[in-house]
């Protein structure tokens, strides 16, 4: 892959990155991610008082505990896989870069590894793709701790003869502990815990649940721009591959 840099913000809602032109040949491909996750949060249960900066792990700074409760939430992942490779393995050996875009925050070590990817049909232009993702999210900047996404996914797909052109389905699995994210939480920063069934006075940890739909597309017009210039867009927040 040829080296990345990134290039100065030009919004707060994206910036792009530049690479070397993936020259002469072969060029590369773009593919859009999108991931609709049904997840949790944390919501604030009571605190006391004292503390009002964040500390991971802490509770509230300045002395005593908190409690961090879990609900229900749901947020978007967004994102790009792409290879100096024009074949059908593209999608499943390119760079992969994810990031959540409500919370604002990038995935790290971001991977799609497949189970299976195959082509199908008696006109050999469908597929069908089932892979396993994996990718932390590091709210530790912030003052909270990181989420491990380990998910599963299958879905069907498109392939045009040289390379699959898109896919979407399913996929289910689970993640680290939420934590309460919002604006108005200035001191409680420890992950969010559940009600033990046997004894619905107690709180426990665990990981928590993470599912939804995605779609993985080519996304023809920015690989035109990557392969003329190296371009990418991506928020401010995230950071390409060196």
């Amino acid at each position: 892959m040829k080296k990345l840099m990134i290039a100065a913000a030009v919004a707060a809602i994206g910036v792009g990155a530049y690479a070397d032109n993936c020259t002469p040949t072969p060029k590369t491909l773009v593919y859009d991610v999108s991931m609709t996750v049904k997840t949790t949060k944390g919501i604030q249960g009571s605190a006391s008082s004292g503390g009002s900066i964040c500390t991971p792990g802490g509770g509230a700074a300045g002395g005593g505990g908190c409690t961090i409760l879990r609900t229900k939430d749901s947020t978007k992942f967004s994102g790009w896989i792409y290879d100096c490779v024009e074949a059908c393995n593209t999608i499943e050996t390119g760079t992969t870069v994810v990031w959540d875009s409500k919370r604002k925050v990038q995935l790290n070590d971001a991977a799609f590894t497949t189970t299976f990817l195959n082509v199908m049909g008696k006109t050999k232009k469908e597929a069908e793709w089932a892979w396993t993702f994996a990718g932390t999210a590091d709210y530790s900047a912030r003052g909270f701790g990181t989420q491990a996404y380990a998910l599963t996914g299958a879905g069907y797909g498109k392939f045009n003869g040289k390379y699959y052109t898109s896919f979407s389905g399913n996929f289910a699995g689970t993640t680290g502990a939420s934590f309460d994210l919002s604006k108005s939480n200035t001191q409680c920063c420890d992950p969010s815990q559940i009600w033990k069934c046997d004894a619905l006075t107690t709180l426990a940890d665990s990981d928590t649940v993470a599912f939804g739909t995605w779609a993985i597309k080519y996304n023809a017009s920015a690989s035109k721009k990557y392969n003329k210039n190296g371009y990418l867009k991506v928020p401010d927040y995230v950071t390409l591959p060196q």
